[in-house]
C-alpha cells in the first residue's frame, strides 16, 4: 500500500471519528440530563483529540516503519488507558469528587464506542498494509 492510499485511509478514519464523536455528543446531550453536559464535553474532547492524533501517527508509522505496527498498537492501547485514568483523576480533583459516577459512565460511553471503532477499522486496514 503506497503513501497516498494510507493518507486516504487516515482521512477516512478522521472523518469517521469526527462523525461518531459528534453523534455521541448530540445523543448524550439530547437524551441525557443537565449533569451530563460537562462529562460529555470532556469525553468528546478526549476522543476527538486522541483518535485524530492516533490516526495520523498511525499513518506515519505505517508509511515509514511497518515492522513497528504491533508495537504501535500495543503502545496506543496502553497510552489511551493511562490518559483516561489521568483524566478521571483530574476531573475528581477539579470537581472535588462530585458526581463521579455520572462522569465515569458518560466518559466510558465515548471510550468504549471509539475503542470498538478503532479496533474494527484498524483490524481491517492492517490486513491490507
Amino acid at each position: 500500500m503506497n503513501g497516498s492510499e494510507l493518507k486516504k485511509l487516515t482521512g477516512r478514519y478522521t472523518i469517521q471519528v469526527v462523525i461518531l464523536t459528534g453523534l455521541l455528543y448530540i445523543l448524550i446531550n439530547f437524551l441525557g440530563t443537565d449533569n451530563m453536559h460537562v462529562p460529555s464535553m470532556v469525553g468528546c474532547f478526549f476522543t476527538f483529540v486522541f483518535y485524530i492524533a492516533d490516526g495520523w501517527v498511525w499513518y506515519w508509522v505505517a508509511s515509514r516503519h511497518k515492522n513497528y505496527m504491533p508495537s504501535f498498537f500495543t503502545g496506543t492501547s496502553g497510552f489511551r488507558f493511562l490518559l483516561a485514568l489521568a483524566i478521571f483523576g483530574i476531573y475528581y480533583w477539579v470537581a472535588k469528587g462530585a458526581d463521579m459516577t455520572t462522569f465515569l459512565l458518560v466518559f466510558m460511553v465515548y471510550y468504549l464506542v471509539l475503542l470498538i471503532h478503532h479496533s474494527i477499522f484498524f483490524s481491517r486496514v492492517s490486513k491490507r498494509v
